[in-house]
């Protein structure tokens, strides 16, 4: 059976594909084509897979068959693959095209079809095997008249150097500096490296498929393909770093860096890869020939040029010169809150209103959260009363992530309640009364309060589920899709809907919320012990990640940011968050957008590794540690100070002691705060489910409605000493549980002045040993001691 008899067939297996995909999927995610709920489109997102992708992957795939159908059958299964995996990227990326709104950045959009090449890898393996019963058809006779490999190699690669601004930037952006990247943020050697990489496989896979191809299309596709698989080899190059950098850690995290870097080799492969193939074209057509010495002319040329661009590349990528110092905020009195700003940079940092670095640590409150009641009767939060933040204040914390509902602030399109409204100001005022900053978190899980409704019938793979809290009834939109949850609440066709929705915008949904913010920040925008505004605490993914969970996710935040900082006195600090997927595996890419180039910008996620993540509730082996979270997190956020909106909540699974240690250890390590979730918890919250206790840092008993003693090895922890504000920048900090005996900073201070506060606990008056430090007093707090001092140059403070 020749080529063009194939193509039927293989046609047929793909339409197969996706229409079972679409039929077995329970939510819509693991799918080629998700089509939870109503089959017909109800927006041009719904219709851009329909009307784009789906006739862009069967038509490239059948050319991919026409023109290497007659290949052997190794051969054969191995291009067919490839081709199917760059049809599905080539499709995915016109449809993301198609159905955005205005368009995104078009070289983030190329970036975000990295994520569809796992899934179309193991699609791919169908129609690929399709082709094996076939007998070899006719090989092509030696080699192509045209010996352009090489060439067509450095022609290749130079379009990647040349275009590092504007497309080659967008991919590689959260790899080590100095690991082979086609990005030039990746630094001069990096870039270099990387682009060595791409010339000897772009050079060795064209040779490959030049060889393989027998018609002008051919050659096209050939060359094409011979760039994707260039990519996924610098992919590969770049996991082997990571090892070398990283060490191999858990099992999982190398295949999680598999994952993440050949689909990003990929892609960019695919973005540039219709170059060579164009110059492919041309050779075989005859359009030139490359006899040996001019070969090696052109390529010395062509070498020059990319030189040339790589450096012009990491030129234009390097960060601008800091702005000038914006003027400083007044700095508050000793019994007041200083505003808060952000430094960005190789050292980026909290600060306040006397440069001093701050460490924002403290707790989660949920008491004020919309929260759905599984079992009536049965309260879904606790009281807020002042006590909580005049006990937290005597934990040494100085921060509160406080939660609040959209269903509650907006219960009606464009009508506020302003007793709920109350309570936030009040909560605030306590917080502030008792001395501790308040970011006010947007708060959603699972999209909304509302649960399954009776008489629905999950499809199979899914199950019944509670409701949790978020958006109103009234901005939901799930268009008939049930709400079932797969593994868990985050993961359900009407809550990726809603979210998929939201995302873009329908019906004005989000553009409520964002008018929500800009309330928000008018009627905080004055107060210096609002720390900042979390937009939305852990996005959901949507029906199209990254192309909704990254670059629609960093769209919403660029609306936020501008109506935040039209309708607010001075800049409060926004806390940004990356999907939930970064909650369930500790890792994901960073949310894109105009945002990153506003200077009060913190990279806030949560840091749940070893925690709630998908491995642990799966029963798999540890995907990212303790650890290596915090390295991720540092990498992903750049120039962006880093802050953890969530941690903790261990349960009493495994030694949770010695995770909550090793965590304190790594925050000081990094000189960073975050939250512990959570303060208090309900026994009637949906996220506790039917326990003995109410779960959180004060348990409490549900049979007699009385607090339990607080866990010992969790308070020492979040309660040990660090300080609340230091002069400069911190250089290194080690804190043990146990008081004050362990306790060491060191900082640089250029300036200098009376405003090192430590934080001590305990009953026992500190006795410190100090360098660079004068006219340290120790002064009597609730709870412990505040050490106080005047700092100068690089300084030194250790408590014995």
């Amino acid at each position: 059976m020749g080529s063009r008899r194939l193509v039927p067939t293989v046609v047929g297996v793909v339409l197969a594909l996706l229409i079972a995909g679409a039929l077995i999927d329970p939510v819509g995610f693991f799918a080629l084509l998700g089509m939870p709920g109503r089959a017909m489109p109800a927006a041009r997102w719904q219709a851009a897979p329909l009307a784009v992708h789906v006739p862009l992957l069967v038509a490239g795939t059948a050319l991919v068959v026409a023109a290497f159908g007659h290949l052997g059958r190794r051969a054969r299964f191995a291009t067919v693959w490839a081709g199917f995996v760059l049809a599905a990227v080539v499709a995915k990326a016109v449809m993301a095209l198609a159905a955005t709104v205005p368009a995104l950045n078009v070289a983030d959009l190329l970036w975000a079809t990295s994520f569809t090449v796992p899934k179309a890898a193991l699609y791919a393996l169908v129609p690929a095997a399709a082709t094996l019963p076939v007998r070899a058809g006719e090989r092509p006779d030696g080699e192509p008249a045209h010996r352009a490999h090489w060439p067509i190699a450095v022609i290749g690669v130079a379009t990647v150097a040349m275009t590092g601004p504007w497309v080659s930037s967008h991919w590689s952006r959260d790899l080590p500096h100095g690991l082979p990247s086609a990005s030039p943020q990746g630094g001069a050697a990096g870039l270099l490296a990387g682009l060595l990489v791409l010339l000897l496989a772009l050079a060795r896979t064209q040779r490959t498929f030049a060889r393989r191809s027998r018609t002008a299309a051919g050659a096209f596709l050939g060359g094409w393909l011979a760039a994707m698989w260039a990519g996924i080899v610098l992919g590969a190059v770049q996991v082997a770093g990571l090892l070398v950098v990283d060490g191999p850690g858990a099992p999982l995290q190398t295949l999680a860096a598999l994952w993440v870097r050949l689909g990003e080799g990929a892609s960019l492969g695919a973005a540039v890869g219709w170059v060579p193939g164009l110059f492919a074209l041309l050779a075989a057509r005859g359009a030139f020939r490359w006899p040996a010495a001019r070969t090696v002319q052109a390529t010395a040329l062509v070498t020059a040029v990319v030189v040339a661009g790589a450096a012009g590349a990491v030129a234009a990528a390097r960060p601008e010169s800091p702005p000038a110092p914006r003027k400083a905020v007044a700095a508050a009195s000793r019994t007041e809150l200083s505003a808060l700003r952000v430094v960005r940079g190789k050292r980026p940092r909290i600060v306040d209103g006397e440069g001093r670095q701050v460490l924002l640590r403290g707790v989660n409150v949920n008491q004020l959260v919309d929260f759905y009641a599984p079992r009536p009767g049965v309260p879904a939060t606790l009281p807020l009363s002042e006590d909580d933040f005049a006990q937290m204040a005597a934990l040494g914390l100085n921060v509160v992530r406080l939660g609040v509902s959209w269903s509650r602030i907006e219960p009606r399109p464009a009508r506020y309640d302003e007793g709920y409204l109350r309570q936030v100001d009040q909560a605030v005022a306590w917080a502030k009364k008792h001395g501790l900053y308040t970011v006010i978190d947007m708060h959603q899980d699972g999209w909304s309060n509302a649960p399954t409704p009776r008489g629905t019938s999950c499809p199979p793979g899914t199950s019944r589920m509670d409701g949790y809290d978020g958006a109103p009834a009234w901005a939901t939109r799930t268009d008939g899709a049930p709400r079932c949850q797969f593994t868990g609440r985050d993961i359900s066709p009407a809550g990726d809907r809603a979210f998929t929705n939201f995302y873009y915008d329908r019906d004005g949904v989000q553009s409520r919320l964002v008018k929500v913010w800009a309330m928000l920040a008018a009627r905080f925008g004055a107060d210096p012990a609002v720390a900042g505004f979390d937009p939305l605490n852990e996005p959901g993914f949507g029906e199209q990640a990254p192309l909704t969970s990254t670059l629609l996710l960093g769209s919403f935040y660029d609306r936020v940011l501008r109506a935040v900082r039209a309708a607010e006195s001075r800049p409060h600090p926004l806390f940004l968050e990356p999907s939930i997927f970064w909650s369930g595996t500790g890792f994901d890419a960073v949310p894109r957008g105009s945002f990153t180039a506003d200077p009060d910008i913190v990279f806030a996620p949560h840091l749940y590794a070893e925690s709630i993540t998908m491995d642990a509730s799966l029963g798999l082996p540890v995907m990212t540690s303790v650890e290596h979270g915090f390295v991720l997190a540092r990498r992903a956020a750049g120039d962006m100070p880093v802050w953890s909106g969530e941690w903790g909540f261990w349960g009493d699974d495994g030694p949770v002691a010695d995770r909550l240690h090793r965590y304190a250890r790594q925050e000081d390590g990094d000189a960073i705060g975050g939250a512990f979730w959570v303060w208090k918890q309900a026994c009637g919250d949906p996220q506790n489910g039917i326990e003995p206790t109410g779960n959180g840092l004060n348990n409490l008993d549900c049979a007699t409605g009385r607090f339990l003693p607080r866990d010992a090895a969790a308070v020492q922890e979040i309660s040990r000493a660090f300080p609340h504000a230091a002069p400069g920048i911190i250089t290194s900090l080690r804190s043990l549980p146990g008081g004050h005996r362990t306790f060491r900073l060191t900082g640089r201070s250029s300036a200098g002045g009376c405003t090192l506060e430590v934080w001590v606990p305990g009953n026992e008056r500190p006795a410190p040993a100090a360098t660079g430090i004068d006219r340290i007093d120790a002064r009597r707090v609730e709870g412990g001691w505040m050490v106080t001092g005047c700092a100068h140059g690089s300084y030194r403070l250790t408590l014995n």
